[in-house]
């Protein structure tokens, strides 16, 4: 078993004080469920959990580790499309997700039709956006098998990446307020961790763009990652 992550620990003590008996929470970009250990944790009112995911291969991981309970259960789906009907959820999840998509627009307008009253994003943001691009080769990443030489194609472009973007606060508030005009919406700097326990999951990962320690900071590997917690509460009718 994993060791719990910091970053679920200070999501689930965020949305502790936002949960009421018998919400529904859905957890966009679930994994294996990770996370619903820290909300079980940490969370003292009864709530069902629905974790979507876009990788069979977790969802797997995720049912054999909660097959048990009753109150949790795992869908695959995408953030660009989630099985859900308009507000069928009291609170909403997605953290470490929307800094991997090539565009927010299409799944923060999604988060927002599913969710009735409450949104929980953990993601990176700045003052300024940056549109960032980690490229594989296989001699450091072991799922890639793009040999160093050919990491680029003749016009530019990577063979392989994966989005590691930063939004500005403005761009990111516009953003919801397309879809939820009246939400109220709070940013939260990620500082609620253990430097020793962010080392602790890069030693356990063991991959080299792990998140690490630098003078106090999370890091991967050149960036200082502006972790945020952004919390948006859905304006009524």
């Amino acid at each position: 078993i994993l060791p719990e992550m910091e970053s679920s620990k200070a999501a689930a003590n965020l949305l502790s004080g936002y949960v009421m008996d018998g919400d529904r929470i859905l957890d966009i970009g679930c994994g294996s469920g990770h996370y619903l250990r820290s909300l079980k944790n940490t969370i003292t009112k009864n709530f069902d959990y629905v974790g979507i995911d876009n990788y069979q291969i977790f969802l797997n991981k995720a049912k054999q580790a909660w097959e048990d309970h009753n109150d949790a259960s795992f869908i695959k789906g995408s953030a660009y499309q989630i099985p859900a009907k308009d507000r069928e959820f009291d609170v909403v999840l997605c953290s470490n997700l929307l800094l991997h998509l090539p565009s927010i627009i299409k799944p923060i307008e999604e988060l927002t039709r599913v969710s009735s009253r409450l949104i929980l994003i953990r993601t990176m943001i700045g003052e300024r956006s940056f549109r960032i691009q980690e490229v594989y080769n296989k001699n450091w990443w072991p799922l890639s098998g793009i040999e160093p030489k050919d990491e680029f194609k003749d016009d530019g472009e990577p063979e392989e990446f994966a989005h590691r973007n930063i939004y500005s606060r403005e761009y990111f508030s516009s953003v919801i307020r397309r879809f939820s005009p009246r939400a109220k919406i709070k940013y939260i700097e990620d500082d609620m961790y253990s430097g020793e326990g962010i080392e602790e999951s890069a030693k356990t990962e063991g991959l080299v763009n792990a998140t690490k320690m630098l003078a106090g900071k999370q890091v991967s590997g050149y960036i200082i990652v502006p972790w945020t917690y952004v919390v948006v509460e859905i304006a009524q009718d």
